[in-house]
């Protein structure tokens, strides 16, 4: 017998260890409890499933830019990564860098998006490179306490002029009236692209695109500019704007120290994470302006701009990849990121119970506009 125990001990020593595969999964996420949801979804994957490990590798948005060409092309490639989709994944799609994986994912996770969702990362090949997480859009939030210290009425802000003129009354009592992270470049384009959304409208922007006319020199285009420029002739930004990067600008409104900051819904989260006390402005003194209207343009007072946000597959990925996206990305896993504001999932049935105010605002606006424009830098 003890024979036989020593044998079963040797063979249990040189039995093959389960391989693992190893997937990596990068994103762009900076807001430190949403890290450690990421992270607890990722753990509850790996005890179901001890063949795949999950790792979750990150970069800030504006290296994430500049690297992940050059990191597609590299043995570093994750299988894995955030996209906003548009131009950006088209290219991508027609580089080679993607893998496609329509005939992989379960008819669930395609459901589970919406026609919206799956549309959005299926190029012209016909191909799905990857699925669609969130919803979002770019809003005017206000801190309504500095609002009533210059005694401006937010309802006197909704057209081009009355804007002005409350610039002019937050300068007058000594507040910025508009933080802006000037130094990333895409805050400060989101000015400039919602007054085209206002001024050319969704037909007169497609237009553009398809090159009739004079396309994006058109007049709408051009006048969007003279717009931009009238308001930063104003100076309503902040001293330093030109150096400050979004970061900056978020925690800098998150202070308290600015009456409005043109943002993303992210920053509902992120001006907290980035502000002095890591609090922010408290929910009862925060607010959302509709962006002002203009006398004459074209576009329809609901238009939206914003995202529909996602993760494709590099073209190395592995199917495990699929698997672990398809769980990140489930209803069941995306309403927790519903609860915690982080933003509006996609999955269906997801964001039903966001009880977050700010977030269920933007997801009616977003569901009741006429266009919701991409971000014009994707």
């Amino acid at each position: 017998m003890r024979l036989i125990a020593l044998a079963a001990l040797v063979l249990a020593s040189i039995a093959p260890v389960q391989a693992q595969t190893v997937v990596k999964h990068l994103h762009i996420t900076s807001i430190p409890a949403e890290v450690e949801l990421m992270n607890s979804i990722a753990a509850e994957f790996m005890a179901q499933n001890p063949d795949i490990i999950v790792e979750l590798p990150f970069l800030e948005n504006e290296a994430f830019k500049a690297k992940l060409t050059t990191l597609l092309q590299s043995d570093e490639a994750p299988d894995a990564f955030h996209s906003w989709g548009g131009g950006v994944f088209l290219e991508q799609a027609k580089a080679g860098f993607l893998r496609p994986v329509e005939d992989i994912l379960s008819q669930e996770a395609k459901d589970n998006q919406g026609t919206a969702g799956v549309s959005a990362f299926t190029a012209p090949d016909g191909h799905i490179y990857g699925v669609a997480r969130d919803v979002s859009e770019v809003v005017l939030w206000y801190n309504k306490t500095l609002f009533e210290q210059a005694g401006v009425d937010p309802a006197s802000m909704e057209d081009w002029e009355g804007f002005k003129a409350g610039i002019e009354k937050f300068k007058a009592a000594g507040i910025t009236p508009i933080a802006l992270g000037a130094k990333d470049k895409w805050p400060a384009h989101f000015w400039w692209s919602k007054l085209v959304v206002r001024l050319a409208g969704k037909d007169g922007f497609e237009a553009a695109a398809r090159g009739e006319g004079d396309g994006f020199a058109g007049e709408d285009f051009v006048k969007a500019g003279a717009y931009f420029l009238e308001l930063a002739q104003m100076e309503p930004w902040q001293q330093g704007y030109l150096a400050a990067s979004y970061s900056d600008a978020s925690g800098l409104f998150g202070d308290g120290k600015a009456a409005m900051h043109l943002m993303g819904d992210w920053d509902y989260g992120a001006m907290k994470d980035n502000s002095a006390n890591k609090q922010g402005i408290p929910d009862d003194q925060l607010g959302i302006l509709p962006f002002p209207t203009i006398e004459g343009g074209k576009g329809d007072p609901t238009d939206t701009l914003g995202g529909l946000g996602g993760i494709l597959f590099s073209k190395n990925a592995s199917d495990a990849a699929v698997k672990w996206v398809e769980f990140f990305n489930s209803a069941e896993q995306q309403k927790k990121h519903a609860d915690g504001a982080y933003y509006i999932p996609i999955a269906k049935g997801a964001a039903d119970g966001m009880t977050n105010p700010f977030k269920a605002q933007i997801a009616k606006n977003i569901g009741g506009a006429h266009w919701h424009a991409n971000f014009f830098d994707q």
